[in-house]
């Protein structure tokens, strides 16, 4: 685990958008999330700035069938949330381990295409923003390599907090934080550097280098 402030020189060479960066194992693809798929201003940010990749839109209804199918185990947790948000914050990492890549809120987008690629050429499971310093890991945009045993972990721990022990917070937006939210993402990556001893430089960092809004 690891803070990312910069990338190295030889790391930002410019990108080719006619090719797709086929070196990285976290691919050139943006997820995003949104109850339809009538959304006016869709990822314009990302489609001007980011020309060689692909950018998903998914439903609210297309994370169901993705549960159903594919984490039937969750599903139970996943319907019984009290607060759509908790859905929400489950949809973008069920997202991300079914097909890996990026996600990025509607309202977030990557400054810096250069940067990204950067990133993506780390070697790493799963990359974060911070938040509140380096308190805290935002969920409004992250990027997940393939198979990351990391972020399965994640949606275990969502699954276990979604339970009655998150009933007893009776303040929505803390609920929210603590079951789904940041405050469940970095528990996770803590218990996770914990367990696997992975204290410094190895699958699992966050970074200040790429959020804009």
């Amino acid at each position: 685990m690891d803070i990312i402030k910069g990338c190295a020189s030889t790391a930002l060479d410019p990108l080719n958008d006619s090719q797709p960066n086929v070196d990285s194992v976290i691919p050139n693809i943006a997820h995003q999330v949104w109850k339809t798929a009538g959304v006016r201003t869709y990822s314009p940010d990302v489609k001007e700035s980011h020309k060689s990749w692909k950018v998903k839109l998914w439903t609210d209804d297309d994370v169901l069938q993705v549960v159903k199918y594919k984490y039937a185990w969750l599903l139970l947790k996943y319907e019984g949330y009290p607060q759509n948000i908790q859905r929400a914050d489950v949809d973008r990492l069920v997202v991300l381990h079914a097909q890996w890549g990026i996600y990025a809120d509607l309202d977030v987008y990557p400054s810096s295409a250069v940067k990204i690629q950067c990133l993506q050429r780390l070697g790493l499971q799963a990359i974060f923003a911070p938040m509140a310093g380096t308190l805290s890991l935002s969920n409004h945009f992250f990027m997940v390599e393939r198979g990351s045993s990391f972020f399965q972990s994640t949606l275990f721990k969502a699954k276990r907090r979604g339970g009655a022990a998150s009933k007893r917070i009776f303040l929505p937006y803390l609920q929210m934080n603590w079951s789904t939210g940041p405050m469940m993402v970095t528990s996770a990556i803590l218990k996770y550097a914990w367990l696997y001893s992975t204290l410094c430089h190895d699958g699992v960092s966050w970074t200040r280098a790429t959020q804009g809004r």
